[in-house]
């Protein structure tokens, strides 16, 4: 067991001080409290951690604690958990890795090389736009007759339906 103690359930209005004060009681000692903020509004997350003197003391504390009143809610008191390895979004040893994880190569525009390699920007370079087929289909595609939409209409406009105005290319 260890001293480190998980503190969930916390209403968004609780402060160092009064978690300091009730994790206090009965003689135990508080080393430190630290209360999660969200990183982009700077707001309580609802939950903290709080760190004990002795182990001896975090059990009492998950003894007297869990379940009981703080403020408008229910405390949930336990030991606390070892960060798992890779930090946030890293891999975890409990879950496979899934598609979208880290790709061999490095980071953005990962050419194989090892981590972040310089990429050689021959052929290969990814082309937006009417060059980003692949050769063969694009030779395809211009060989290829245009298709008209629709079948042949009575009026002789080659199956096209609209305004006149806009087939003078035809004439």
């Amino acid at each position: 067991m260890g001293k480190r103690l998980y503190v969930g359930n916390l209403p968004y209005d609780a402060d160092e001080a009064a978690l300091r004060e009730v994790f206090g009681q009965d003689g135990r000692v508080v080393e430190r409290v630290h209360i999660v903020l969200d990183r982009e509004t700077q707001r309580p997350r609802g939950f903290a951690f709080v760190e004990m003197a002795t182990d001896d003391q975090a059990r009492q504390a998950i003894a007297k604690l869990e379940g009981t009143m703080f403020g408008t809610r229910n405390l949930r008191v336990t030991e606390a958990e070892e960060r798992r390895p890779g930090g946030p979004g890293g891999a975890r040893p409990d879950r496979p890795m899934s598609s979208s994880g880290p790709r061999p190569g490095g980071g953005f525009g990962g050419g194989g090389g090892g981590g972040g390699a310089p990429r050689s920007y021959g052929d290969e370079r990814n082309r937006f736009g009417p060059d980003a087929r692949p050769k063969h289909e694009q030779q395809q595609r211009r060989a290829a007759p245009k298709r008209r939409l629709g079948g042949e209409s009575s009026e002789g406009d080659g199956g096209r339906r609209g305004n006149s105005r806009f087939d003078d290319d035809e004439e």
